[in-house]
């Protein structure tokens, strides 16, 4: 563990360290790179998924500051909404959330885990995620919470955009992720040249790339978004990273030449699976059985497979996938991915 993160507040919830799968047929099949893919799938909260890192420590900064309702807001497939809520009543906490409209609202996918789960919900009729940062939505999330407090709970409002605590508090979870997966790779004696993920706020490779920045390790980490052009993408990571820096009090800054994004697979509409991301999920699951998700890491892949097929990667080159879950939302998707036979 990276010394400072052992005295932040955390909750001990998920099964780490993750496993990582040597992904040979795949491998062989793209007739590409050795590709390794970091299962945060298994975290084992919520039906998995890398934000279970992150809430660990803004969940467990919530929990040390005795807070005893949570009130946050995404897409209405969110998995990191769906993890927020099943810790929560773990806690003891009301869960309660603002979600934009999205590509499914039906009662299926996170939002059926949301109704098992008794969270309180309201969906807005509107589906640009960019606004979740707006004066709209954070105008909503204050209402829910005035609402609490004047039913005697004391709220925390986790909203994903700086300076919120829960945002610069957010990348902490990769940074001690990028610990966990330095060490596994130097207890098998493999070198990875690449590391690549899906990127939309920034805060998970933010994290990741603030974290093998200061560990010196020597990986290349490759972004490729799903919701902004590269320059917002990158923009974004690097002030997630610095945030979450400061906050632990390191010397150590991401800067641009540490950010490496990709906007070719970003689509035409966030969370609207093209062929390619439908194609990358039989492909991964056929050849591995592994299963993307149609928002986030099926679109990653999608990158990757093509980024290998125009020749970015030699094949002597090792490439670590992460796969950040999600794998409930397939359920949501299931007509866009039935009809892509």
């Amino acid at each position: 563990m990276i010394p400072v993160i052992e005295n932040l507040p955390r909750l001990r919830l998920g099964f780490f360290p993750t496993p990582i799968s040597d992904a040979q047929r795949l491998s062989s099949v793209l007739n590409g790179p050795r590709i390794l893919i970091k299962r945060e799938d298994l975290t084992g909260l919520a039906l998995g998924g890398n934000k279970c890192r992150m809430q660990e420590f803004i969940l467990g900064y919530a929990k040390e500051q005795g807070y005893d309702a949570l009130v946050s807001t995404a897409s209405s497939q969110s998995n990191t909404c769906v993890q927020a809520a099943a810790i929560a009543r773990m806690l003891g906490m009301k869960p309660c959330f603002v979600l934009l409209k999205g590509v499914h609202n039906e009662t299926q996918g996170n939002l059926l885990l949301h109704e098992i789960l008794e969270s309180d919900i309201e969906i807005l009729d509107f589906s640009d995620m960019t606004q979740l940062g707006g004066t709209y939505v954070s105008e909503k999330l204050d209402a829910v919470a005035d609402r609490l407090r004047s039913e005697g709970y004391k709220p925390f409002i986790f909203k994903h955009n700086l300076p919120d605590i829960a945002a610069v508090i957010a990348p902490v979870g990769w940074v001690s992720g990028a610990d966990e997966l330095a060490q596994q790779l130097r207890n098998s004696n493999v070198v990875a040249d690449y590391v690549v993920l899906a990127n939309a706020g920034g805060a998970t490779q933010g994290g990741l790339t603030l974290g093998l920045k200061l560990l010196g390790a020597g990986c290349r980490v490759m972004g490729f978004s799903v919701l902004r052009k590269a320059p917002d993408a990158v923009a974004a990571t690097i002030q997630h990273a610095n945030a979450t820096s400061k906050y632990l009090g390191l010397d150590t800054l991401v800067e641009e030449d540490d950010v490496e994004i990709h906007d070719d697979y970003v689509g035409d509409l966030y969370g609207v699976p093209d062929r390619e991301c439908v194609d990358a999920i039989r492909l991964v699951a056929q050849t591995e059985g592994i299963f993307l998700d149609p928002v986030y890491t099926g679109r990653a892949m999608a990158g990757l497979i093509d980024s290998i097929k125009k020749g970015r990667f030699k094949r002597t080159d090792t490439v670590v996938f992460i796969h950040t879950g999600g794998t409930a939302a397939l359920f949501a998707y299931n007509e866009e991915i039935a009809r892509s036979r």
